[in-house]
């Protein structure tokens, strides 16, 4: 990991430090450029009052002006030299004059010789030539060693500059790198440890608000996910063993007996009897396929668009007879018109499952009340009835599988149509709620409409 980091490192310094010699070198070409326009600016304007004393007394004047320029050399570092066509110097502060290095039209460069301190010194000079008259020129120049002396001093600093800059930039980029290593490599021990079974092990989240904070609570979401779907596996499978035993334990003992009992009426019994406990055991199996599809989202079949108040609507129909049969008022108030994403046949076994607990704990003269209405963008379905209810410290404990409150010989249902309801919410983005009804019990499911 540290050689990782340090790799990482090196390229983004490295990448730092090329953008920023780039950008130092394009300042370093424009400041040179701004220094040598200032430069002639200086001299053109110099020459041009040259030009206007010359037209104002001829050479008796200019040569004067320039005589008088020349007393300032060590204060403005300027050149001048006017000479006659013979090359006398009738003017300015160079001896003769000098040879030229560089010349381009009035322009030239070239370098004169001074003492300074006992020592000879060269100094390069930017200079204008120009002849006012036949056979007469003056020069008017500058000294360029203070102009190279601050691009040496720019170039310096600027080396300097990119050089600390480049190690800080390769410091920060160390330091960023074993941070962003050290979350690599807290994912991958969390990871090494889900494999290895631990599904209580979470991606760790520091609260930092990045990517990997992103990520991490997302795995975790899932891993929950899987834990609950996991645990609920678990679970229903021992739970289904114990609850499916004793009715093959009893369909084995009734089928040797009708083995061993030649009478037709007693083997008829004895076949509809393990007829029922058959159904039974499909009930219960159907049932944990449901769940285990709701659970984990397998569900076949694209999410579609249902009309609550139809599906509804079609419940209250199907179960309206018993409701009749048991003297209970099966009521209904439903809004029309809301629809929600998802599974029409599981959102209709959950309903249903509701209604079918109600009616099993209800007793005659009692009542049952099936509403629907949305609350912002919500659909909340409700079934209350006016039974025992379930006491407030069970409630949690109802919605898991096999799980039977006051289990009684009539009431032998197999404990999952609380949790398949449930299940079904869940998997439509929504809740099941247990609540008291006053008396009995209040169910409520709310679904996103769409």
């Amino acid at each position: 990991m540290r050689t990782s980091a340090l790799r990482l490192s090196v390229v983004y310094a490295a990448i730092f430090a090329a953008a920023l010699l780039a950008l130092v070198f394009v300042i370093y070409l424009l400041t040179a450029r701004f220094i040598d326009t200032e430069v002639d600016a200086a001299i053109e304007r110099d020459t041009a009052g040259f030009l206007e004393a010359y037209a104002r007394g001829g050479v008796r004047t200019l040569a004067a002006e320039l005589t008088l320029r020349s007393e300032n050399w060590s204060r403005t570092n300027a050149v001048y030299l006017l000479t006659d066509s013979q090359g006398f110097v009738l003017a300015g502060n160079l001896p003769a004059w000098p040879t030229m290095h560089h010349d381009s039209g009035p322009w030239v460069d070239f370098v004169i010789s001074v003492q300074e301190g006992g020592v000879e010194i060269e100094r390069p000079i930017r200079a204008m030539v120009l002849e006012p008259s036949r056979g007469l020129r003056f020069l008017v120049g500058t000294d360029l060693s203070e102009r190279y002396a601050l691009v040496r001093r720019f170039a310096v600093a600027a080396g300097v500059g990119s050089l600390l800059v480049t190690i800080l930039a390769l410091g920060i980029g160390y330091r960023q790198s074993q941070r962003i290593l050290a979350r690599v490599a807290d994912v991958s021990r969390s990871c090494a440890e889900i494999l290895g079974g631990n599904l209580s092990r979470r991606l760790p989240v520091v609260g930092a608000d990045d990517e990997f904070d992103t990520l991490a609570g997302e795995v975790n979401a899932l891993l929950a996910r899987l834990a609950r779907t996991t645990e609920i596996l678990r679970a229903s499978l021992h739970s289904a063993a114990h609850d499916l035993r004793s009715p093959m334990h009893r369909m084995r003992l009734r089928m040797e007996r009708a083995l061993a009992d030649p009478v037709a009426g007693a083997s008829r019994e004895t076949i509809e009897v393990t007829l029922q406990d058959l159904d039974h055991m499909q009930r219960v199996l159907t049932a944990l396929l449901q769940i285990a599809e709701a659970e984990s989202g397998a569900v076949g079949a694209r999410p579609e668009a249902v009309a609550m108040d139809v599906l509804l609507a079609e419940l209250v129909e199907l179960y309206q007879p018993q409701a009749e049969q048991q003297r209970i008022a099966l009521n209904v108030s439903l809004e029309s018109g809301r629809q929600v994403m998802g599974h029409r046949q599981l959102l209709a076994q959950a309903v249903a499952n509701l209604i079918d607990n109600a009616l099993k704990f209800t007793p005659s003269g009692g009542c049952v009340q099936l509403a629907a209405h949305a609350d912002g963008t919500r659909l909340v379905v409700t079934v209350a009835d006016t039974g025992p209810g379930i006491p407030a410290e069970d409630r949690s404990r109802a919605v898991e599988p096999f799980v039977r409150l006051n289990e009684t010989p009539s009431r032998d249902g197999s404990g999952l149509g609380l949790s398949l309801a449930a299940a079904v919410a869940r998997l439509h983005g929504g809740s099941l709620r247990l609540a008291d009804n006053q008396p009995g019990l209040l169910v409520t499911i709310d679904l996103p409409l769409v």
